[in-house]
């Protein structure tokens, strides 16, 4: 009789190499990656970048708009606030104040977040086609604003008018 013998592979599991190797890697990982999860620090610049992005194109399709000379289409920068500055009512003169919290971004004095502008500009406006006026070289020109803070991120208004991030 002829009797066949099954040979069992005990090939089941990892070897202790390959455990140590995982284990490395999550603590790489974990090291790298869980302090991002408990500070916003870095996080902020860019979301008043996309902020400034969006109201920016909404300042300039509201100057775009609004094409007579009675309302002010002046954006006013600071270190801590860019916005529309608001119009002195029966006037054409802007007055001192911001137009209002659709026209204007403010960095809340818990972040450490600034605005700076290129060629050391305080204020610039848009034309009726949408592109930037106010700079000293050039009419049109292109306009830098930094948010500065953990990193600095930059936002372009290049002279044809379009709003981006670099």
């Amino acid at each position: 009789m002829n009797i066949c013998r099954i040979k069992y592979r005990y090939n089941q599991g990892f070897t202790l190499i390959e455990l140590i190797v995982v284990v490395i890697l999550i603590a790489i990982m974990a090291a790298t990656v869980l302090p991002k999860f408990y500070s916003s620090n870095g996080f902020e610049e860019y979301t008043y970048r996309d902020e400034l992005i969006t109201k920016l194109r909404a300042i300039q399709l509201r100057t775009m708009q609004q094409t007579n000379n009675s309302t002010c289409q002046l954006v006013k920068v600071s270190s801590s606030t860019i916005g529309l500055l608001a119009t002195t009512l029966n006037a054409s003169t802007c007055e001192a104040t911001y137009a209002g919290d659709t026209t204007t971004v403010v960095i809340d004095s818990d972040h450490s977040v600034g605005f700076s502008i290129s060629e050391s500009l305080l204020n610039f406006s848009f034309s009726s086609l949408g592109k930037p006026l106010g700079c000293l070289a050039l009419n049109p020109c292109e306009i830098t604003l930094t948010t500065t803070g953990e990193s600095s991120i930059a936002i372009k208004i290049n002279s044809e008018g379009y709003i981006y991030a670099l």
